[in-house]
């Protein structure tokens, strides 16, 4: 039998010559509070406890899984976005830093307009990005997706994370809503074929219709959506994309030609190009 402090040695050893970064020491620590229940504290206090035949072999199972490049946050079954855990799992995409630009470029341009607005969250996956927003505009909430899947994962995290109701809608797109509302928010797929497969081994892991955008720009989608919000936005709301940087411009353009005005792209946390929006001009029409 091991000690807590042995199989956390061995278990980093074996993730760091399987290529799996430079957080191999936090990885076999977080694995090993999975199967426990220790925390950091009582990992080091009790280091030469030892593990039950019944723990060594869920650990086994969880560390099989990491060193066969399972994303963290699908084993652990949590992912940490903009102060919050949320529950995810292979049904969605893992909700990643860059997103919180996004975030921050709503709540930016919401707090000096709407006291609360009314958003749809289109693409949703885990509802981080509509749930999130609900919790800090106190924003009238719709989640939106083709997976049903993914809105299992968005019901349960809305569930845990929110106070009053947040309504669901599965489909296309835009498509099962008639309503309009203040602001369309989405991260929605934008990969190009070519990019899907040079992923890492880590990303392949995550649902391929929540990554591949389709055409050979991977713009498919974005253009369907723009298009689409046009009629499903109120006088003067705004429509919010994440993109790869590769594409803002392109993205720009788009909204430009579809009657959006004041049109900016947002940077991430790497200073790249990540969100492209703008504001419906309104008509006489």
């Amino acid at each position: 039998m091991q000690t807590i402090q042995a199989w956390k040695v061995e278990t980093a050893a074996l993730l760091k010559t399987a290529g799996l970064g430079s957080t191999c020491d936090l990885d076999a620590r977080l694995l090993l509070q999975k199967a426990t229940g220790l925390d950091q504290a009582k990992q080091i206090l009790l280091y030469d406890r030892k593990l039950s035949d019944s723990q060594l072999e869920e650990l086994a199972s969880i560390r099989d899984e990491r060193l066969q490049h399972k994303p963290m946050a699908y084993i652990l079954e949590s992912k940490e976005f903009f102060g919050r855990d949320f529950f995810v799992d292979e049904r969605v995409l893992i909700p990643r830093p860059d997103t919180e630009t996004l975030i921050e470029a709503v709540i930016g341009y919401s707090r000096k307009r709407y006291r609360a607005p009314s958003i749809i969250d289109v693409c949703t996956g885990s509802g981080c990005i509509g749930i999130t927003l609900a919790l800090e505009l106190d924003a009238e909430i719709t989640l939106c997706d083709i997976s049903e899947g993914a809105l299992a994962v968005a019901r349960e995290n809305a569930k845990r994370l929110l106070t009053k109701p947040v309504t669901i809608l599965q489909g296309n797109l835009l498509s099962p809503t008639d309503a309009n509302y203040d602001i369309i928010v989405s991260n929605p797929p934008y990969l190009t074929t070519s990019w899907c497969d040079e992923v890492s081994q880590e990303v392949r892991w995550e649902p391929r219709l929540a990554l591949e955008g389709f055409h050979e720009d991977g713009l498919a989608l974005i253009r369907t959506l723009v298009d689409e919000s046009v009629d499903h936005l109120a006088a003067g709301g705004a429509l919010f994309l994440e993109c790869d940087y590769r594409q803002a411009e392109d993205v720009a353009a788009l909204l430009a030609s579809r009657r959006f005005s004041d049109v900016r792209i947002e940077r991430d946390l790497s200073g790249r190009d990540r969100v492209v929006w703008g504001v419906l001009a309104c008509t006489n029409s």
